[in-house]
């Protein structure tokens, strides 16, 4: 049977914008995938065999039909959707639906489209430093600048996948880490010129983010409660128990040892231990957490549908519950050089100011 793309994005079905719904085909609902989930082995230690090389199937390799079109230059493009957004040296980037890539060089008080060779929703970015970073999304998606987002190159772009990816991770410029639908995991270890393939669960449960939580450790979380961690920068992998059995979106890591993951009808669970043990958090929302943010000093902002915003300054063990006079749905969330909170989603990004 064909596979159906899913609602990527880190989304709850319809949750950000009807406008993604119109580019993505029909899927199993994923809300039914999640009910008829079976009990998770608690935990288990996942080998990385069965890698399979892939060299990056880039324009000019790619059958016409199936050729990515650049994304277009559009006046509106910061008041779009907006999903994913990380700090480069002191600039502010963000990327979202089309194939958007917006900068900011004061904060976020003010946003400029850059062009992109694709025009696929993209998901996820993240920067080793002022210069080098990549960007992920629908159609298998990755994109890299080596010039702090002013223009990309296209990596991978393969829409017969049918897997978006969601979210991406480098520890340099050599290493990186790129995960998505479907169990998708792909990995590098030349900065993107060639990628493989590898399997981190038996199953083909969606992969939706993935994050340092200090050292040399990662984490991956996704459907039916996955929690994956690894200690060695993603070589090897352990399936984490979770209380648990829905999607999860996103995590932000506090500091070493803390960790917070966050998803579906406003769950979401803490760690002290590096994901051994894990602690319920009463959020007082049902709605979808999608994205967040952790300070040094402790302070951690999540964000999600219907303009949710929860606001801890203890590390995540408690939050503040309030929501956005306008309601438009958050994806994400993002700190200026300054400190200032940006959040980003539905109508672009949306400048806060201090933490709250």
């Amino acid at each position: 049977m064909m596979k159906c793309r899913p609602l990527a994005a880190r989304l709850v079905a319809g949750a950000l914008s009807l406008a993604l719904a119109s580019s993505l085909a029909p899927r199993d609902n994923l809300r039914a995938r999640e009910m008829a989930a079976g009990d998770s082995p608690s935990s288990s230690d996942i080998p990385s065999s069965s890698d399979i090389k892939v060299t990056a199937p880039i324009a000019g390799k790619t059958p016409a039909a199936n050729a990515p079109i650049p994304a277009l230059l559009a006046p509106l493009a910061p008041r779009s959707l907006i999903l994913a957004g990380t700090l480069a040296g002191t600039r502010l980037v963000a990327v979202g639906e089309r194939g958007h890539i917006l900068l900011s060089d004061d904060n976020g008080h003010s946003w400029r489209q850059v062009p992109a060779p694709a025009n696929a929703t993209l998901t996820g970015v993240r920067f080793i430093d002022a210069k080098q970073g990549w960007a992920v999304g629908h159609d298998a998606t990755i994109l890299h600048t080596t010039d702090g987002g002013e223009s990309w190159t296209l990596q991978n772009f393969a829409p017969d996948w049918e897997q978006p990816l969601m979210d991406v991770l480098f520890d340099d410029a050599d290493h990186g880490i790129a995960v998505g639908a479907y169990g998708l995991f792909l990995e590098t270890a030349d900065g993107g010129k060639t990628w493989t393939k590898r399997r981190i669960t038996d199953d083909d449960l969606h992969l939706n983010a993935i994050f340092a939580t200090g050292g040399d450790t990662r984490m991956v979380v996704g459907e039916a409660g996955g929690v994956y961690t690894s200690p060695d920068k993603g070589r090897t992998w352990t399936k984490r128990a979770l209380p648990y059995e829905g999607s999860l979106f996103s995590g932000v890591a506090v500091d070493d040892r803390a960790v917070v993951v966050f998803g579906l009808q406003g769950h979401a669970f803490r760690s002290t231990d590096g994901g051994q043990n894990w602690q319920t958090i009463d959020t007082g929302t049902k709605a979808g957490l999608m994205g967040g943010v952790a300070t040094p000093d402790g302070h951690v902002v999540l964000v999600g549908a219907l303009g949710t915003v929860l606001s801890s300054s203890d590390g995540g063990a408690s939050f503040k519950l309030t929501y956005r006079p306008d309601r438009l749905a958050l994806a994400d969330a993002v700190r200026g050089a300054d400190g200032t909170l940006v959040l980003l989603g539905d109508e672009g990004p949306k400048l806060v100011g201090a933490l709250p």
